[in-house]
């Protein structure tokens, strides 16, 4: 099949949606599909490649309520003459943007099926944050803004029951499909651990936290869930892993909690690396205070690699953790819990092991082999609909 993907969000960029993107692009390309990548143009960026994959760049200008984001023109003439010639099969957005309006009006114009998955709830008030204004009458206009883009697809997919029940509750009209984000199973080469332990000084038990340094993901709450496991285990280490707009904030939260010695920000580190570093088995517990994941890559990632995790039980966060199963999941707001909960892993090998043989268990189910095979199922079908 031909297949365009348009997302405003791709490399350079290192969100979740573009490891997600990435991951779908290059299975369905390795089983002989030609893929069309639509996004933004950054200056200066190597070009991604992989063979049947062609990026085509839109200009753009900064969004500035949200730091490496990027407005395009929403109709691009010369691009939909373009995919007509390249006789596209289906088009699927991964972002309600401006370059998820162009999906929109392309696959209209040229009379294609069209998908839309839904990543990220930024209709959540922690993203509304970013742009200062925290109302309850801007999250209803961002419902209304988000639904004004999914109900005018064929189909929509979100990558969680939990999502796909919140999408219904705030009227998303169209059929809703759950897709997994889904998780190379083999793209993990952990030999260079030690190096990890030696290079951040994790002599002791250390606890793990990847991604965006920004409040939807709720990283102070962690914090100061941390301070009260290392009360119990001095030595305990916290290794936060990622880049963004809160990190300035974050490093004071933890100078005055008196934590700078048990807090290790490393900074972004590349995706690919990531997988090659070895910092998963470096850890022992993977944490996140998330609440508005609607499936967690990072969650995906940890558990890829046997690490037993704990969250807060809401949104996707909890279709992945299965309490006191594979991890535990623990009430929004419940500090001390959260902590309780920790220890309790930390200090109790046995419950550990049984838990990271579970996590081990679920996670093949999330084996990016059977989500592209599934993929291809869906685009198919709408294909054959039309």
């Amino acid at each position: 099949m031909n297949i365009a993907i348009f997302t405003d969000s791709f490399i350079p960029l290192g969100d979740g949606i573009v490891t997600s993107t990435l991951d779908l692009v290059k299975g369905l390309s390795d089983k002989g599909n030609k893929i069309y990548v639509i996004a933004p143009h950054y200056k200066n960026s190597k070009e991604f490649s992989y063979p049947h994959v062609t990026v085509k760049r839109m200009p753009g200008i900064p969004a500035l309520f949200y730091p490496g984001f990027k407005f395009t023109s929403p109709l691009n003439i010369n691009l939909i003459k373009y995919l007509k010639k390249k006789k596209i099969d289906v088009i699927h957005f991964q972002t309600p943007f401006t370059v998820g309006a162009q999906a929109i009006l392309t696959a209209k114009i040229l009379k294609k099926p069209l998908i839309g998955t839904f990543h990220t709830f930024i209709t959540d008030e922690q993203y509304i944050r970013h742009i200062g204004i925290n109302l309850k009458f801007i999250q209803h206009m961002s419902w209304t803004y988000v639904r004004s883009y999914y109900n005018k697809c064929d189909l929509i997919t979100c990558p969680s029951e939990s999502a796909k029940e919140e999408l219904i509750k705030n009227k998303f009209i169209k059929p809703i499909k759950i897709i997994s984000n889904g998780i190379d199973l083999s793209s993990f080469d952990n030999s260079n651990w030690k190096e990890i332990v030696n290079k951040y000084d994790l002599r002791g038990k250390t606890l793990l936290f990847v991604g965006r340094i920004a409040h939807e993901k709720n990283i102070d709450y962690l914090i100061k869930c941390f301070k009260l496991v290392q009360k119990k285990i001095p030595n305990i280490k916290l290794l936060i892993v990622g880049n963004g707009p809160q990190m300035d904030q974050l490093q004071k939260l933890v100078k005055g909690l008196d934590l700078s010695d048990n807090i290790i920000f490393t900074r972004r580190i590349d995706h690919a690396k990531l997988l090659k570093s070895g910092i998963y088995k470096a850890s022992n517990l993977f944490v996140t205070a998330s609440k508005t994941e609607s499936q967690g890559i990072t969650t995906l990632e940890a558990q890829a690699n046997g690490l037993v995790c704990i969250g807060v039980n809401a949104r996707g966060t909890k279709d992945l953790i299965k309490d006191g199963y594979n991890g535990y999941l623990v009430k929004e707001g419940d500090k001390k819990e959260f902590a309780n909960r920790i220890i309790a892993l930390i200090m109790n090998k046995k419950l550990y092991d049984r838990m990271a043989k579970n996590t081990l268990k679920e996670i093949k189910k999330h084996d990016l082999k059977l989500i592209i095979t599934e993929w291809e199922k869906v685009y198919r079908s709408l294909v054959i609909g039309l």
